[in-house]
């Protein structure tokens, strides 16, 4: 099993937060590794959810506190 790498996220802004992001996922799709990205809940995170339904990627989202993990496996990107 591979262990997820974990992208922080939380010092970015649009556009450079969603521009990180999918460089990320795509690094991650091209070695099918999976992805963890650390993000805070006051980031403006909307480009990236809809980034993830439109291609109708698999991932999970869970909040803890003031953050927001995403988790991406990398075959389904």
């Amino acid at each position: 099993m591979k262990q997820n790498r974990i992208k922080d996220l939380t010092q970015m802004q649009c556009p450079q937060l969603f521009v990180q992001f999918k460089w990320a996922l795509k690094q991650a799709a091209s070695q099918s590794e999976p992805v963890q990205f650390k993000l805070l809940k006051t980031q403006q995170t909307a480009d990236i959810f809809r980034y993830l339904n439109q291609q109708q990627v698999e991932f999970s989202c869970v909040e803890q506190s003031e953050l927001i993990f995403i988790v991406v496996e990398g075959s389904c990107v």
